[in-house]
């Protein structure tokens, strides 16, 4: 077993994903990188081991319960513990709710909250056995109202921050001292605008169109954050300081405040403007 610190990140060539990676290495951990574009991971992999990371990459699809306990098992087989799990893997699909295909909808379901759930179910056992450890649930901050044009994403990452709050009871009803952080990030310079490319078959092919596709390119240039500095800053508040919940724009929690106002008078919470209004 390594005396180091070991950490798993799933959605990890890219974004936040990556961003996180480097801030976990910088703090002297082992990490295990996981995700579905096999080229980016190969990337990302040469990457670290040019810096001198400790790093084992193995490609997941975390839809499939199956990847995501080889992830488990390679991991403890590398390096016999785990100490950080970052479920951080995610996918976008814009539409119209009632235009969007069932298999449109499982797509992102299952990417965002059952890949939350395959992590949990290959995890957090061996957490619970080492008596510690910690994991770190990527959410958004549109879990905080919702979106026109994205159904399945907003309703998929509000269903997130209720599976982190749960687990977080179920783990401190059993006396457990794993922790638990739910990230709500605003924008950030990613490759989300393109996650469909990696899309499996098995959900059937789908077609965005390029002027929305590049719009949402546009605004993540723009507007994005930087993935290392954000992912810094969530590890501090999440690590070091054990939050729950972490908004990375103090904004976004007062938005919180305003849509469940709205609520609580029985009205319709207001929209939030949708990014191809928002990049001309």
């Amino acid at each position: 077993m390594t005396d180091r610190e070991v950490a798993v990140v799933t959605g990890a060539a890219s974004g936040l994903g990556f961003g996180l990676v480097s801030s976990l290495v910088a703090r002297g951990m082992s990490v295990v990188i996981a995700d579905i574009d096999g080229d980016a991971l190969t990337s990302a992999e040469k990457r670290l081991l040019a810096e001198g990371a400790d790093v084992l990459a193995v490609r997941t699809d975390v839809t499939k319960s199956e990847s995501v306990l080889e992830l488990s098992a390679r991991t403890l087989e590398r390096f016999g513990r785990v100490d950080v799990v970052c479920l951080n893997a995610g996918v976008s699909l814009r539409g119209r709710a009632w235009e969007l295909s069932v298999a449109d909808w499982r797509w992102v379901y299952d990417v965002n909250v059952f890949g939350v759930v395959h992590g949990i179910q290959a995890f957090v056992p061996a957490l619970l056995e080492a008596g510690a450890g910690h994991v770190v649930i990527t959410a958004s901050n549109s879990a905080t109202t919702t979106l026109p044009s994205l159904a399945p994403y907003v309703s998929s990452k509000h269903a997130v921050v209720a599976v982190a709050e749960s687990l977080q009871h179920d783990l401190r009803e059993v006396g457990s001292g794993v922790d638990v952080s739910v990230v709500l990030p605003g924008a950030i310079r990613s490759g989300m605008a393109d996650a469909v490319r990696h899309r499996p078959a098995d959900y059937g092919s789908v077609s965005v169109p390029e002027d929305l596709a590049r719009a949402s390119r546009a605004y993540l240039d723009r507007f994005g954050a930087d993935p290392r500095a954000m992912a810094d800053d969530v590890l501090r508040r999440a690590l070091d300081e054990r939050r729950f919940c972490i908004f990375t724009d103090p904004a976004d929690a007062a938005m919180l405040v305003d849509h469940a106002g709205a609520l609580s008078d029985g009205g319709l919470p207001p929209l939030v403007a949708p990014v191809s209004q928002e990049v001309k």
